[in-house]
């Protein structure tokens, strides 16, 4: 047996078996143990419903007392039945006497309870259980019989009961009757403590690690008890003489420079306490998960390939696992529920051994343990005595990063939480900015990989979004202000969609081609359009040809079945065939076509050159005219040929065209010797031909003239004067 009390913060004591450490216990200051420390508390809670109460002792959370952990002794009044609930027991504010069965771990409290026990180095004293017993730990029945002698013939107190512990095996009578009268006088003065003084406080403590150690672990098996100071030197002088006095156990002073446990090359063996995976001598291992409900060990093979087979890899990887569990959970004081996945061997036989090895490694175990069959996946549960709290959670704290998960988020995954949360808030509240506060590292990440959201969840809801590394937070840490517009503020997003469509309407505007005085936009056919809307924008509709001019529509009088072709032979660069390019025009047709010109600035367009060809002279008969509008233009023209009639001789003067005010080609000045009664008469007749209504694309069914005339007339008709070439 070590005992490493250099520090005045720790006490270390560690059992070996030559260089293996056997077992492992250590006490920190500022942790110390309260289990087997006997208090006196107060009824805090009374939970009908859990049938328990939570008492106030001094800890930092109240403790659990289970309505079965209550003796009669214990009681503050006496049950109205024997079926009795821990309501009907004990009144709250009141004070009970309790001890520490299991230490307080993480959120839950310490377990209580009223049946005290006493502990000494041969025997235990209950002082409120009668019961005479030996330790389970002895199996031999002689040995067992002899001990119950002994007991019974020892002098106890009336409603007091002892058990022998496995120390007392070779022990004589009158070593545990010395032993029964310390124990006697401790419980007397717990006794007094308890009926003097009020309010929770520490009645008994269970020793110190030293003396605790040497009571529990110090028998005629081990040899020597190596010490490093002064102090702990004589404590452990005056227990053995005074417990021990005729033990052949040697008790050494350390007197070299090394440290004691590098001296006996401990601190490797130490360190793997801690560690998750435990390695084999095979090359196997053993991974070690503790969970809240159970421990899992899992079995591996590794790099155990020196087996002629596998069934031998794996019975030999197995039983060198199962002695190695064993010792892990003394050295780690694993206690509850203990799972371990061996690997699979097909053979009976094989699973009946390595159960009976299990067993025999955990028979020098100190805490009471049983051990299952193998099922058929393999598995073998082992429930082992919570003695103390687990060496990890006195030794160690939650990681501040993973908070004891071992994983941690990735930056990707942080990034996206922080922009749908932002995103949620701003859409469901009047957000106006943000400030994250991130570690350095999640920092520059969110503010590399998500800029475009970034940037978008600001134009879109109008806010700022502001991203700060902060080297005092954690990486899991977080912290997020945000700040809403005052009330009544009004929030102008601008989105993408709304500047695009903006942004269209400005192009289609810019591209109209048609300007009206003082900037207007005036459509083609000077009728009404619909206000442009942003959006998307207008199709536009192909140009049509330009319509027949009035004065043009004047001289369609005895037009023919052939002004269709003529029309369809005009150039398409905006300017039109005249009576001035055709023989047999006269001047008073040039007078006509000037003065029904409209005064609309016609925008110029690229020309595109076609081969023109001339007009071929038909020879049609005169149709009869129809409507006064007809006969007005002929009768005021009297002299003008038809298109058909040869054309008098004109100088090359007068076949030249001319460019007129409104800048279209083809058009000559007007004759000055034009009268002004033909003027009239040509304006009302372009102005009745504008207004003449269109031909519809079906054909109508003429009606038959009356009379005999019509039947037996031989001339030709001709089309009334709205089917014009343009239309048809």
């Amino acid at each position: 047996m070590l005992i490493n009390a250099q520090t005045s913060e720790e006490l270390r004591v560690a059992v070996t078996n030559g260089s293996t450490l056997e077992n492992y216990q250590l006490e920190v200051t500022d942790r110390r143990l309260s289990r087997g420390n006997i208090y006196r508390g107060l009824v805090n809670t009374i939970q009908p419903s859990l049938n328990a109460a939570f008492v106030s002792y001094g800890g930092a959370r109240d403790g659990f007392l289970s309505g079965q952990d209550v003796v009669r002794e214990a009681y503050h009044r006496q049950p109205p039945s024997s079926h009795h609930r821990i309501a009907d027991l004990l009144d709250r504010g009141k004070p009970i006497l309790v001890q520490v069965t299991k230490d307080a771990e993480g959120k839950k409290g310490a377990a209580l309870t009223t049946s005290l026990s006493l502990a000494g180095r041969y025997l235990v004293l209950t002082p409120y259980d009668n019961t005479r017993g030996v330790s389970r730990k002895v199996e031999d029945d002689k040995a067992r019989t002899r001990l119950k002698g002994i007991a019974a013939d020892l002098n106890i107190p009336q409603g007091c009961g002892v058990i022998i512990r496995t120390n007392a095996l070779d022990q004589s009578k009158a070593i545990l009757t010395r032993d029964l009268a310390a124990l006697l006088r401790i419980w007397r003065k717990v006794q007094h403590e308890a009926r003097s003084g009020k309010g929770p406080r520490l009645i008994y403590s269970d020793q110190d690690l030293l003396l605790r150690a040497m009571r529990d672990y110090l028998d005629n098996a081990i040899e020597e008890v190596i010490v490093d100071t002064d102090e702990a030197f004589e404590k452990a002088t005056d227990y053995m003489r005074a417990i021990m006095p005729r033990a052949k156990t040697r008790l050494i002073r350390h007197q070299e420079r090394a440290p004691l446990f590098s001296h006996f090359d401990l601190e490797g063996q130490i360190d793997s306490i801690y560690e998750k995976t435990v390695p084999l001598p095979s090359g196997g291992s053993i991974v070690i998960d503790p969970t809240e409900a159970l421990v899992a060990i899992d079995v591996n093979s590794g790099r155990s390939t020196r087996a002629s087979s596998q069934e031998e890899t794996a019975i030999k990887t197995n039983m060198e696992a199962a002695v190695e569990v064993a010792r892990q959970l003394v050295l780690r004081d694993i206690g509850g529920l203990v799972v371990v996945d061996f690997i699979d061997m097909r053979s009976h036989k094989s699973q009946t051994e390595l159960v009976k090895v299990l067993r025999d490694a955990m028979k020098a175990d100190k805490a009471r343990s049983s051990v299952g069959r193998v099922s058929p996946n393999g598995l073998v549960e082992i429930n082992r005595q919570r003695i103390r709290q687990a060496l990890h959670l006195r030794t160690h704290r939650a990681c501040p990063t993973c908070d004891g998960t071992g994983r941690i988020a990735s930056p990707e995954m942080v990034g996206l939480n922080l922009i749908r949360r932002i995103e949620a808030r701003a859409a469901t509240s009047s957000l106006k900015s943000v400030r994250i506060s991130l570690h350095p590292e999640l920092a520059d990440a969110f503010q590399n990989s998500r800029r475009s959201e970034i940037v978008a969840l600001e134009s879109e809801f109008d806010l700022k979004i502001e991203v700060i590394a902060s080297n005092r937070l954690h990486r899991p840490d977080q912290e997020i202000d945000w700040t809403e517009r005052p009330a009544g503020a009004v929030q102008s997003p601008e989105t993408h969609k709304e500047d695009a469509a903006i942004h269209a309407s400005q192009i289609a505007q810019t591209g109209s081609r048609w300007e009206g005085e003082a900037g207007e936009k005036v459509p083609e056919n000077d009728t009404p359009q619909p206000p442009k809307t942003a959006g998307r924008p207008k199709r536009r509709r192909p140009r049509r040809r330009p319509q027949k001019r009035p004065a043009e529509a004047a001289q369609s009088v005895e037009s023919t079945p052939n002004s269709a072709t003529e029309a369809a032979d005009s150039p398409a660069d905006g300017s039109f065939p005249t009576q001035a390019d055709s023989p047999g025009s006269s001047p008073t047709t040039e007078a006509k076509s000037e003065i029904a010109r409209p005064t609309t600035k016609v925008a110029a367009r690229p020309k595109r050159r076609y081969s023109r060809r001339r007009p071929q002279k038909k020879s049609v008969s005169a149709a009869p005219s129809v409507g006064p509008e007809r006969d007005s233009v002929v009768a005021s023209s009297p002299e003008a040929p038809t298109r058909n009639s040869a054309a008098p001789a004109m100088d090359s003067s007068s076949r030249q065209p001319t460019t007129t005010q409104s800048g279209i080609r083809g058009e000559a000045e007007p004759n000055p010797s034009t009268t002004s009664q033909t003027t009239e008469n040509s304006i009302e007749a372009a102005i009745a031909s504008t207004k003449a209504p269109r031909r519809r694309f079906w054909k109508r069914k003429r009606r038959k003239p009356s009379g005999s005339n019509a039947e037996t007339s031989t001339e030709p008709k001709t089309e009334s004067s709205h089917e014009t070439p343009n239309h048809q």
